[in-house]
């Protein structure tokens, strides 16, 4: 069996002196795969233009190459761009949408209010559900809207290195992580540093004994780190790809005007079939025809597969 791919899922955007050295400890302590986060604390801007928001390319935030190989990287090391948007108002989330928020390789939001949670959870094309859970949220996290997240392949990141702040951060936001859990059931969990600082980076295995504090059984406090992060760039991807829809009925329920599609489809394959078992026999009869003769031994027939 393969080794797990650690990932971090929030690395914060920084100038590129401090995101090198955050990204070379994470790679230090075993992450396989890091996404550069770019916070939006507003996405309303106005009409003038000194009040539109600015969005950084997904290549501007990203090292590039040639300073990743200044790290001397250990092993396979993958490099995502992931953009958070703070949702104070739910007449702006259209702006998700647009083509310099979607070039993002990951997209989440951080709701602040009941309004933008139910909208996230049931309703936006995101990969990640975030929360500021060093503060008392303002709206309740309520297992249905959970479940419905999760079943559209949302996850929900709890963030350790806000709990460096103090000690009232810590407590807070161990409450409120216990809480999602437990209203969750464990499911579609990820835990990221959210780190600004290299001081704050957590090995994997430091990360996954926090996991089971607030808890997570040993199997899901791996897969917060491993399966569910992987899950994320998953349903990414595919949230960027065509959407299609299949639908399956019973024969039985089918209309006198469908079924005769279906009739013809059989007929068509075992006359198909029949004409394959012709070709078979006449292939044996020339076969014995080319053997002639009592003296010599038959050949092997040939079986196709």
């Amino acid at each position: 069996m393969a080794a797990p791919m650690y990932s971090d899922c929030n690395v914060q955007w920084q100038p590129d002196a401090d995101l090198i050295e955050l990204i070379a400890l994470a790679n230090k302590l075993g992450y396989e795969r890091v996404a550069v986060n770019n916070f939006i604390e507003d996405l309303r801007g106005g009409k003038k233009e000194k009040d539109k928001v600015t969005i950084a390319s997904p290549s501007d935030i990203k090292l590039k190459e040639e300073e990743l190989k200044l790290l001397q990287i250990r092993g396979k090391f993958e490099q995502l761009s992931r953009l958070t948007a703070l949702l104070t108002d739910a007449s702006n989330t259209h702006k998700l949408s647009t083509p310099e928020v979607q070039a993002y390789d990951i997209l989440a939001v951080q709701p602040t209010n009941e309004k933008t949670f139910q909208l996230a959870c049931s309703t936006l094309e995101i990969d990640i559900i975030t929360f500021d859970l060093t503060e008392r949220l303002d709206f309740r996290l309520r297992r249905p809207l959970l479940k419905l997240a999760a079943e559209r392949g949302v996850h929900f990141e709890i963030c350790y290195s806000h709990a460096f702040k103090d000690s009232g951060a810590k407590r807070q936001l161990l409450s409120n992580a216990m809480d999602l859990v437990e209203t969750a059931k464990g499911r579609n969990i990820i835990l990221s540093s959210g780190s600004n600082q290299a001081i704050h980076l957590r090995s994997p295995y430091d990360v996954i004994n926090l996991c089971k504090v607030i808890g997570l059984n040993p199997i899901q406090a791996k897969n917060a780190i491993t399966k569910n992060t992987r899950a994320v760039v998953m349903h990414a991807a595919t949230r960027k790809s065509c959407k299609s829809v299949v639908s399956a009925s019973m024969v039985s329920q089918l209309s006198d005007t469908d079924k005769w599609v279906l009739e013809a489809h059989n007929k068509m394959m075992n006359g198909s079939d029949s004409e394959d078992d012709d070709e078979e026999d006449d292939d044996e009869e020339d076969d014995d025809d080319v053997g002639g003769g009592d003296d010599q031994e038959p050949k092997k027939k040939k079986i196709k597969l």
